[in-house]
């Protein structure tokens, strides 16, 4: 036996040892001395142990066969992931129009739309590439994809049509400013399959409009706030806040306004950041947050926000590419038919990979074989044991730049332990709690019959 690479532990105040393993995912906390029998049977797997404590850590994949490389399993999972893949994924923008102009935009203004023509083309796409029984994901993307809603319904009617005769599994997703999310529109969403919505608000109503504004510059808080009350009890949803230094003060005002709103139980809010992708938004990198900066930001807000009782994101989870750039089984069609590989490149003229109406070009060719020779087992992330939750970070900015972008944990690790820790103490709290409850139930019922 030997003891796992990718296990990492953290002190407390209190001196509980946390012990989490970010190939399993598994977390342990144990008390002081029996956190030190735990670290010498790790160290000797073959001392004496009475106590089961050996087995627990082999049960959790804290202690391993000697046979195992888990680093080469993971290199596999991930090989096979950027080279085959059952399901499919896309990422569809119906048009590249918007009506906000948000200062820190990486899209050019552009009015394309999607044609009838490149719709047809696209719904050959998805049933000569979708397996039977597998599964379609699709997320609406944009511009403004509310914008374009009659595409999204003939879209969404011929994939559905797809699926049931290939018996595929089909769900949406879809990224919207908000401006146009009424009741009614959520209402027609759900119809249309769409599970979640995400939305973004960047702090307080003057806040929020100075950084994004219509295309007149008129403020946009109010209507989205309003669409949010309306939305909300019919659709999950996400709310983004981007932030930079000009905002990053005002997170919690947002939130509280939120709460004062009744929207504490309906909204599910999370940072993003600003971030200089392209040259049409290169004019607020000196605004952006480093990377370990906007991680302890995070950690903060994320603290702040389990603290109000909203649902919190911050919880490791396993993968085998970093995102879907990564993924063979996933691609960005953009209005014009282009096939493109991330989100940053739906509006590069030179970033297609392949063409829903067009032949495949030399230059498509080479796009796509430079995306697929970042290898982050040949990176420094080959060492981190952060590799089974992160894959080596941003893949475009990676080749934009040729630096790695490391998984927000990695900055502030024992804090980020310490508060996942923290979150599963909460949900275990809820469990019990709920079961006691239930227990009442129960004696009352007998008592009452």
């Amino acid at each position: 036996m030997k003891p796992s690479r990718y296990t990492c532990t953290t002190v407390l105040p209190d001196r509980t040892v946390l012990y989490f393993n970010f190939f399993t995912l598994n977390l342990l906390a144990f008390e002081s001395a029996e956190a030190d029998k735990a670290e010498k049977i790790l160290h000797d797997p073959a001392l004496p142990d009475e106590t089961g404590l050996r087995q627990l850590l082999m049960d959790k994949g804290f202690l391993i066969d000697d046979a195992i490389d888990e680093r080469a399993y993971l290199h596999q999972l991930h090989r096979q992931a950027c080279s085959q893949h059952r399901g499919l994924g896309l990422t569809i923008l119906p048009t590249l129009a918007c009506n906000f102009r948000c200062i820190y935009c990486y899209e050019k203004h552009d009015p394309a739309e999607m044609s009838p023509e490149v719709e047809e083309a696209l719904i050959a796409f998805v049933k000569e590439r979708l397996q039977p029984e597998a599964s379609l994901s699709v997320t609406w993307f944009g511009g403004e994809p509310l914008l374009k809603l009659d595409v999204i319904e003939r879209l969404t009617d011929a994939f559905t049509i797809i699926c049931d005769e290939k018996k595929a599994k089909y769900a949406a997703h879809i990224i919207t400013n908000g401006y146009l999310l009424s009741g009614d529109i959520a209402a027609t969403l759900t119809r249309l399959k769409v599970k979640s919505v995400q939305v973004t608000l960047d702090g307080p109503p003057d806040i929020h409009d100075a950084r994004r504004p219509l295309k007149n510059g008129s403020g946009t808080f109010k209507c989205i706030l309003e669409n949010l009350k309306a939305a909300s009890p019919i659709l999950p949803v996400n709310l983004r806040i981007n932030v930079d230094q000009t905002n990053r003060g005002h997170i919690i005002d947002l939130i509280d306004l939120l709460l004062r709103e009744c929207l504490g139980k309906s909204v599910h809010p999370y940072l993003g950041r600003t971030y200089p992708y392209n040259a049409v938004c290169n004019d607020v990198a000196v605004e952006c947050i480093t990377d370990a900066d906007f991680s302890l930001l995070e950690l903060e807000t994320e603290m702040e926000l389990v603290q109000r009782d909203f649902h919190s994101f911050r919880v490791p989870q396993a993968r085998n590419t970093h995102c879907l750039a990564d993924s063979a089984g996933d691609f960005v069609i953009t209005p014009g038919g282009s096939i493109v590989n991330c989100w940053n490149d739906v509006a590069e003229n030179n970033a297609e990979i392949g063409h829903l109406l067009k032949p495949q070009t030399e230059s498509m060719r080479e796009n796509k074989q430079r995306w697929k020779a970042r290898d982050p087992f040949a990176l420094e992330c080959a060492e981190c044991i952060l590799l089974p939750i992160c894959m080596g970070g941003c893949p475009y900015l990676y080749l934009k730049n040729g630096t790695v972008s490391c998984h927000d944990w990695k900055h502030h690790l024992d804090e980020s332990l310490a508060f996942y820790y923290y979150l599963k103490s909460l949900k275990r709290e809820g469990e019990i709690a709920r079961q006691f409850y239930k227990a009442v139930d129960e004696v009352k019922e007998l008592l009452n019959p």
